[in-house]
Order: C-alpha cells, then structure tokens, then sequence
C-alpha cells in the first residue's frame, strides 16, 4: 500500500511534536529486526507520557488522553487502520528518560507478502 508507511511515520511524529514540551528531543528511529525480514519503527518523545492503560485505548477512534485540548482523536485510530491493513502491528509504551516522562510509538512492519 504506497504511502501508508509515510502516512503512518507523520502521524506518529504530529503526536509527538503536539505533547512535547518546546526544546524536548523526538527521536525515530527504524532498525530491521534481527532474524526476520521485518523491520521496527519508534517515535519517541519526551511529553507527559501515558498510563499503559491510556496507551492501550489510545487507538480507538475519538479517544483523546485526559486534559488533551487538542486534535480530533483520530490521528492514532488512523495509524492503527493503515497498520492492520498492512499486516503490521503497532503499540505505545510509556517510557521513562533521565527521569523525565514520554512515549514510545512502535510499529513492526512485515516482510511484504508475494503473490
């Protein structure tokens, strides 16, 4: 599916830049995955973080973190469509650095099926 990949990486660093503080670093990093033919995609930020609950609902459409008083909510439900159409899987992980709260967006692209 041409553009989905870009589709995905542009939604995941608009939600880091939204919930970074100005001056944090975003981090994306992609590295294929060892023994396998997928590769693995992370957009870290350095924003308030998620609980591992909020990170496990952040995917449903209209689903918007408390006290977030921007966006629509769709911005990860699109990631999460564009990742299950493209046989991908995707997750948020809370993560901590230095101290300081943030989220690790990954996303595990397969190998490209042939017909």
């Amino acid at each position: 599916m041409p553009g989905a990949a870009e589709q995905i990486v542009d939604n995941l660093i608009d939600n880091a830049l939204a919930v970074s503080p100005p001056g944090s670093a975003i981090e994306v990093a992609v590295a294929p995955v060892p023994d396998s033919a997928s590769v693995d995609l992370h957009v870290r930020d350095e924003g308030p973080g998620m609980s591992a609950e909020d990170c496990a609902r952040a995917f449903d459409r209209f689903w918007r973190c408390r006290g977030d008083t921007g966006g629509s909510g769709l911005g990860l439900a699109i990631v999460a469509q564009l990742v299950r159409a493209g046989g991908a899987t995707a997750e948020l992980r809370p993560r901590m650095l230095d101290g300081a709260r943030g989220l690790d967006a990954h996303v595990r692209f397969g190998a490209p099926q042939r017909s």
